[in-house]
């Protein structure tokens, strides 16, 4: 799965902006084939900034031919465009104040590769949007993140104590710096308030079956962006 946010959080939606849509520019891969297996940028729980906010240049929505489309609507005659938010966020680089995190992720198929842009229900059980739709981003909260959200165990990097100041530490990921560091002030994103572990699944799970996809260790931050 693509979430990198676990379940508790604590926030207000004012604190919530919904006016971006993921830059498809900056993934690895075509954002209209991600699939919830994926763990790419598309995730919930990326830190983002701004890539396009002019507002004044760009129209409210923009209207394209999309590919899901191009089969059944290769004449000029009975084209079916798809809207799209032209205003982008990608994942922040690291050292900047990003605007916040994704709370949703970004998805165009489900598991079995069957567009969700027919099937909303499927959409809103996978806590997604879809490819150019607006993806909440917030800026101020509780948040839960998974390890895979983070810089934690890549070299060079600090390892996350209770009080530790939360930075942005690249490619949209959280990193940690001891709240005496050198530019934590400046670069500060918000404060590590405790941290946890959840474990692999079922010891007697059948055998194949994959553990808890959302095993290993999780950290609570109070984000502040």
């Amino acid at each position: 799965m693509a979430h990198r946010l676990l379940p508790f959080r604590q926030y207000d939606e004012n604190d919530v902006v919904n006016l971006f849509s993921l830059d498809a520019k900056t993934l690895s891969s075509d954002l209209k084939l991600m699939k919830p297996g994926d763990d790419d940028i598309n995730a919930d729980g990326v830190l983002v900034s701004v890539t396009n906010g002019n507002m004044t240049e760009n129209d409210v929505i923009e209207l394209g031919e999309d590919s899901r489309f191009a089969n059944n609507y290769s004449s000029p005659v009975g084209r079916n465009p798809y809207p799209t938010n032209p205003l982008k966020v990608a994942p922040a680089a690291s050292g900047v104040n990003p605007l916040g995190v994704t709370l949703n992720q970004t998805l165009a198929v489900d598991e079995n590769g069957e567009s969700l842009l027919f099937n909303p229900i499927k959409k809103d059980e996978l806590q997604a949007v879809l490819s150019g739709q607006t993806v909440p981003v917030l800026g101020k909260g509780i948040i839960t993140v998974h390890e895979n959200a983070t810089h934690v165990g890549a070299i060079g990097a600090e390892e996350a104590i209770i009080g530790s100041n939360v930075i942005c530490g690249g490619e949209g990921k959280f990193a940690f710096l001891a709240a005496q560091a050198a530019g934590a002030r400046t670069q500060r994103i918000g404060k590590l308030i405790a941290t946890g572990h959840r474990g692999g699944g079922q010891a007697n799970r059948s055998p194949g079956v994959n553990a808890d996809f959302q095993s290993g260790t999780y950290y609570v931050i109070n984000l502040d962006c």
